[in-house]
């Protein structure tokens, strides 16, 4: 199949498919969205779709991948999660745009996917920063950190079905947030034979301080 060309100024067209996408998904879930629809509000035919996706699921995951994980910022803000009890490190580590759109594809049904993807980000940032080269997380250590993820997402599904209304953390849950936080590094400091002090400070290395606004999110 020939490559579609590009538009002389403007998107193009594998991102006009990718914009459709996250458009239909304000009005509809995401399982409801058909090829013929993204087609028509891309502004392209099927054969143009089908060059770069070879069915829907491609495009939501690819969707997703570049909207999220284009670089690891979702994943330095769980790690930071994680490594520090600290809930502002969401805030600090993703953009505006990004919580958005997390938001909306979860109120979309697609909690699963989103969910695979994060767990995923997490664990290859974990591996990365903690392990030699070619080598994997010991399960303890797995199961400690994908046992917190899981209740991170919990929460964030949460608040997503309550509208985002603000749910926040009063000072018991965010002493509890730090004691799971402690549990979960001293547990894979223990699994992976290093020290907790080291495990925090290479999971929190590159974490930005300040939040990200909407201007250079967009």
């Amino acid at each position: 199949m020939a490559r579609p060309r590009k538009d002389a100024e403007g998107a193009t067209a594998r991102q006009r498919i990718i914009d459709a996408f996250w458009h239909l998904l304000e009005d509809r879930p995401v399982h409801d969205i058909v090829v013929g629809a993204v087609s028509d509000a891309a502004c392209c035919n099927r054969g143009t779709f089908y060059y770069y996706f070879p069915d829907m699921n491609a495009l939501v995951a690819s969707a997703i991948r570049e909207e999220f994980f284009s670089d690891d910022a979702l994943a330095r803000a769980v790690s930071g999660i994680l490594a520090g009890g600290d809930a502002k490190f969401i805030m600090r580590s993703i953009s505006p745009r990004r919580t958005r759109r997390i938001s909306l594809i979860m109120r979309a049904g697609g909690e699963r996917i989103v969910e695979v993807a994060v767990r995923d980000a997490v664990h290859a940032r974990w591996r990365e920063r903690l392990c030699e080269a070619g080598c994997d997380l010991e399960p303890a250590s797995v199961f400690a950190i994908q046992f917190m993820v899981g209740g991170l997402l919990g929460y964030f599904s949460y608040m997503v079905q309550a509208d985002d209304a603000a749910v926040p953390l009063d000072a018991d849950a965010r002493r509890y947030l730090r004691q799971v936080a402690r549990a979960t590094v001293q547990a894979v400091s223990d699994a992976q034979g290093l020290d907790p002090q080291d495990v925090k400070a290479r999971l929190r290395c590159g974490v930005p301080k300040e939040p990200m606004d909407d201007a250079a999110a967009s």
